[in-house]
């Protein structure tokens, strides 16, 4: 059996928030670390007003924490944040002096679950760009050890020079790695292209990680992707067709990336190209946990998301998803928050409602300009004839 990395997560808490999105938000960190494949040894919080500038938690916690990884054999320590590079390293080169232990924030922890999720070259390189971006040109810790070692003895050129070694070598990879990610996304872009000519319209499925948003996708596209009970199990777009009978046309179908809360910008920007999937598309299936406690806090996180990339003028539907599991009264409770968006209550995992759903979608089509196939207009007007009594 693989050994499961201890891991210790560390989180600021700021009473003058939402106490209850932070909970979240630490709860978050926990099943994000479950899904690398970590075991939370423990979680510790602080005080928000104790924020460091150079370690982000201050320095009698820096002890405390470097004290605790010895004592527990702790593998890696999450502080549930985005940190700055400096910042790492400062954490570093303190915790980790004695132990191998790594440090990351919370959109390393994001990174490393992509890296393990990714299958496509393109998803492997936009994982890329993501971390060259995060961790800048000195999170190794090469070009800052370099100046303070030439600092050291009087040799201060020497460190700036490798420094500036160290920045042009990251500017150049990132480059690469641009290039390289503009040349795979082409074929993306053809298609896209491609089915926007053709005049098919396309339906994207979008949705906080976890909420069923692939099980939905399997049960009215003609595909079947993999779905596993974890946050990311979805990272590159798939795009399937599926059928409406009372159109008698296809539409095409994707379901993209899952969303979280407190997603980085950099790492939205990274997958942008993964995200035009739903950028191209006619209309937004926003799928919802309705059973999860936090359902509002995740609502509001993807139309936050979807606000940032410019989606908040597309039409969208909300899916309330997994409701085999929820109670009449919070269903009526959900129908009356969101009575002023068009929503619909399904469970993808039991069929239930998925019909309705695709009616839905034909109706929604059909109101911004989608047409009737023509054998159905024929059969239409033979039928209209013979209710008139034109037609024996």
């Amino acid at each position: 059996m693989k050994h499961q990395p201890k891991v210790l997560i560390i989180g600021l808490i700021d009473r003058k928030k939402d106490l209850q999105a932070q909970q979240a938000g630490l709860k978050e960190a926990e099943l994000l670390v479950d899904t690398y494949g970590g075991d939370v040894d423990k979680v510790i919080t602080q005080n928000a007003s104790h924020r460091d500038s150079s370690t982000y938690i201050g320095s009698g916690k820096v002890q405390e924490i470097k004290q605790l990884v010895e004592a527990e054999d702790i593998n890696i320590v999450v502080i549930n944040d985005h940190l700055k590079a400096s910042q790492l390293f400062a954490l570093e080169s303190i915790i980790s002096i004695q132990s191998s232990c790594k440090i990351w924030d919370r959109t390393q922890l994001i990174l490393q679950i992509f890296k393990k999720h990714a299958s496509t070259a393109e998803a492997k390189l936009q994982i890329k760009l993501a971390e060259l971006n995060h961790h800048g040109p000195e999170l190794s810790g090469l070009g800052i050890s370099m100046s303070q070692q030439a600092g050291g003895i009087g040799t201060r050129g020497v460190g700036e020079t490798n420094t500036e070694i160290m920045r042009r070598h990251w500017q150049k990879e990132k480059k690469t790695v641009k290039s390289k990610l503009e040349k795979v996304a082409q074929n993306r872009h053809q298609q896209m292209k491609h089915r926007k000519q053709s005049g098919i319209p396309t339906v994207s499925i979008i949705g906080y990680t976890n909420a069923g948003k692939t099980t939905l996708f399997n049960a009215i596209s003609s595909k079947k992707d993999k779905v596993r009970d974890a946050l990311f199990a979805t990272l590159d777009s798939s795009v399937s067709s599926m059928y409406l009978k009372h159109v008698g046309k296809q539409i095409f179908i994707s379901d993209t990336i899952g969303f979280i809360q407190d997603l980085p910008t950099m790492l939205i920007d990274a997958f942008k190209s993964t995200l035009l999937e739903t950028i191209n598309a006619d209309i937004l299936l926003h799928v919802i946990d309705s059973s999860d406690e936090n359902v509002h806090l995740k609502i509001n996180t993807v139309n936050q998301i979807i606000e940032s990339i410019g989606l908040e003028s597309k039409q969208q539907i909300y899916v309330f998803n997994k409701t085999d599991k929820l109670s009449k009264t919070k269903r009526g409770e959900l129908s009356k928050k969101y009575h002023k968006n068009k929503h619909i209550f399904i469970s993808a995992k039991n069929n239930q409602g998925v019909d309705k759903l695709v009616d839905v979608i034909e109706t929604e089509l059909l109101s911004i300009g989608l047409k009737r196939s023509k054998h159905l207009s024929y059969l239409d007007n033979l039928l209209s004839k013979r209710n008139d009594g034109v037609m024996s």
